[in-house]
């Protein structure tokens, strides 16, 4: 089952005339990077990542992949995807393989799992010694371009769809006006729905140490991303001095990051993104240091390779997706929990 193709091709996202924002920024531009890959069994796999805030930036990633990750890909044996990866590897530590390199290589990891799930005509989280076959899942709906009015009718709508919990920014205004919209939620939402906050990363540890006991008294989930994401001694201080739950991850790369974030013990739910950490093959790792540190782990973004990989986390708690378009739009949910991919791959139905 060699490669004998990799296809790669981008498109924009059209602007928003309102473009949603957190904390830390507005999310303009930007669109995706879609992946496949052909062997000479007929085989293709494929993948498809969100990607940038600016118009640039999808081709920018494409043209990576094409030029530097593709030809080290092709003619390999699809299913030595381990030894594939470290190739890529090797192939960008000339620049540096975090950051947009990893991005790539995480959509060329996708791919490569997708295809062997194909290859053995199974979804691909069976081949992963799963644990489960479903995973509570909450809905990110409470952007900070919204209006009081406006996210209280989101919330309401994720809970409506059968959404556990919901997610809103924190942090782009006041602390006194967090703790307005925050109430206003869960009284919308009420007593049997998660309200998680999410700060983007752009409070010093003071001041995140005094909203977490504010999130406290308010019963707040957990409190995500409060600071930097580098700031692996400011988490572990955080964690000891917060009564609220202190969520983090989704910015960094590799196991080798996430396990200094556990060594220091600087997190209480670990969020990994499949593109920023490297992808099914590194998640993997990453979900092996979480159970053996026994932290709670739950995605940052969803889509069926993110879900897939928490049926295989023996910690997994959580999916994060958005809302749905549909009754059978991806995710499917059962009271409250987003059902495992039936297709073969990734393929979600």
């Amino acid at each position: 089952m060699r490669v004998t193709e990799v296809r790669v091709r981008y498109e924009n996202r059209p602007h928003a005339a309102n473009p949603i924002r957190d904390a830390l920024q507005t999310l303009t531009g930007g669109g995706s990077v879609h992946v496949e890959i052909q062997t000479d069994d007929g085989l293709v796999g494929v993948s498809s990542s969100s990607f940038g805030r600016g118009d640039g930036a999808p081709r920018s990633l494409a043209v990576l992949i094409e030029s530097e990750l593709a030809p080290v890909v092709v003619g390999q044996d699809a299913a030595e995807i381990g030894a594939i990866i470290e190739a890529l590897k090797v192939q960008t530590e000339y620049y540096g393989t975090f950051g947009l390199p990893t991005f790539g290589i995480s959509a060329i990891d996708v791919a490569l799992w997708d295809l062997l799930g194909k290859a053995h005509g199974v979804p691909t989280y069976r081949l992963w010694a799963p644990y489960r076959d479903r995973v509570p899942a909450y809905a990110m709906v409470g952007w900070s371009n919204y209006s009081l009015d406006e996210l209280k009718q989101v919330a309401v709508k994720a809970v409506e769809q059968g959404f556990r919990g919901v997610k809103m920014k924190v942090a782009a205004s006041t602390l006194d006006e967090d703790v307005e919209r925050i109430s206003a939620v869960q009284a919308e939402v009420g007593d049997g729905v998660r309200v998680m906050v999410d700060a983007n990363q752009v409070l010093t540890l003071d001041d995140a140490v005094l909203y977490a006991s504010v999130f406290a008294d308010l019963g707040v989930y957990w409190f995500e991303e409060p600071l930097r994401a580098d700031d692996i001694r400011g988490y572990a201080e955080l964690k000891q001095r917060s009564l609220t739950p202190i969520a983090t991850g989704e910015n960094l790369y590799s196991a080798r990051e996430f396990r200094e974030l556990f060594e220091q013990r600087g997190v209480d739910i670990v969020q990994p993104d499949l593109r920023r950490a490297g992808g099914p093959t590194e998640i993997r790792a990453i979900g092996g240091l979480a159970g053996a540190y026994g932290i709670p782990y739950a995605s940052h973004g969803g889509g069926p390779a993110a879900l897939s990989l928490l049926m295989s986390v023996p910690t997994a708690t959580w999916l994060e997706t958005g809302l749905r378009s549909s009754e059978r739009s991806f995710p499917l949910l059962e009271d409250g929990c987003a059902l495992a991919p039936t297709g073969a791959g990734f393929a979600w139905e």
